[in-house]
């Protein structure tokens, strides 16, 4: 990864702020402008300067893997650092810091006072988050490694359903399919639901047996170098109850007129309130109980939300944007439809990482 591009572009971004200087701190936001993996650090950035603080755990570590100039946490290295660069003004993320960490800085703000060093601390918006929306060419390339080999772990569970096969024994052989192939973690707890299990969106896998004439909804992702996959499909075993026939359909054509708008210049509100209109037109809109869809990469679920109202809605979808697309129909005691995809916004429109089959 070009951590130096990243830091010119985070710069960049500084330029247009209203603070001289920015704290970051979140684990993933360090990760992305460091590559290094850390449970707790700070890192400091100005137009000129730049310091990585950690504790004694990453110190030696930190020093031959990041481009930052690094020091050891201690209760002054945050303020050596701004009275050392003369900052007057520090920006901290508004959705990444806690009350405590807050406190805290605001803890460092009477001690540079007391050494007539005023500070002020800025709350900005997440701009870390906002660089990681659109995904650089190296992201992109493990993106599509993990939508793979998240596929191959689809095809992989299929192959193994019959009768009285558990919902359980299924998700346990999946993670152990995808760690021998390299996995470094689940993106999150496999869904594998039958039948009426299928109705709640977060279902867990249980102890449910596979039974003819059901379906079977596999919500799935997999982590492979720190990048996640994300789809959903829904396998007919037999033939499932008529409702499920019936919704089928409608969710795939839901799903299928959100992707044909995946183009750079697309509101985002428009991906949303296109699929909820097929669905409303059948009369299940008050069964379609999620957001369209997220934001993908580092995390499982990143900015931005796809849906038509609230923070992101009127967001332009951007070359090098990676969302999900997954439209669903949930009719209790009865099972629910879910058809997810990974979507790539491309110069010219979009590309589907996970694979196009949905059964």
């Amino acid at each position: 990864m070009d951590y130096r591009e990243r830091l010119k572009r985070l710069r960049q971004k500084l330029s247009h702020l209203t603070c001289e200087a920015l704290l970051i701190d979140h684990s993933t936001d360090l990760f992305y402008l460091t590559g290094l993996e850390l449970s707790a650090g700070k890192l400091l950035i100005s137009q000129t300067s730049s310091q990585l603080i950690v504790d004694g755990r990453y110190h030696e570590k930190s020093l031959s893997q990041t481009l930052y100039p690094v020091c050891k946490l201690s209760d002054t290295a945050m303020n050596e650092w701004l009275l050392a660069n003369d900052i007057h003004s520090l920006g901290f993320d508004i959705n990444q810091t806690t009350y405590l960490g807050y406190t805290a800085l605001n803890q460092i703000v009477e001690e540079l006072k007391s050494k007539n060093h005023p500070l002020e601390m800025i709350p900005i918006e997440p701009v870390i988050q906002e660089m990681r929306m659109i995904k650089d060419q190296e992201e992109i390339a493990c993106l599509r490694a993990a939508a793979r080999l998240g596929y191959q772990g689809y095809e992989y569970v299929v192959s193994l359903l019959r009768e009285g096969i558990l919902e359980s024994e299924l998700a346990f052989e999946l993670e152990l399919f995808w760690r021998r192939l390299g996995a470094k973690k689940l993106a999150f707890e496999s869904i594998i639901a039958f039948g009426p299990n299928s109705s709640m969106p977060h279902y867990h896998a249980g102890s449910a047996p596979l039974t003819h004439d059901t379906h079977i909804l596999i919500d799935i992702g997999v982590v492979l170098d720190h990048y996640h996959s994300d789809m959903s499909r829904v396998v007919f075993f037999g033939t499932p109850p008529e409702p499920i026939r019936n919704i089928f359909p409608i969710v795939e054509e839901a799903q299928q007129k959100a992707i044909e708008l995946c183009r750079p210049g697309t509101p985002i509100k428009d991906l949303d309130d296109t699929a909820r209109k097929v669905i409303e037109s059948h009369g299940y809109g008050e069964s379609f109980t999620h957001s369209l869809g997220h934001g993908l990469g580092l995390n499982i679920h990143e900015p931005p939300i796809i849906r038509r109202k609230g923070v992101y809605s009127e967001l332009l979808l951007q070359p090098g944007m990676v969302i999900t697309i997954e439209p669903g129909i949930y009719l209790p005691r009865i099972g629910g439809v879910r058809i997810e995809d990974t979507i790539l916004i491309t110069e010219e429109g979009h590309e589907v990482l996970s694979s196009s089959l949905k059964v």
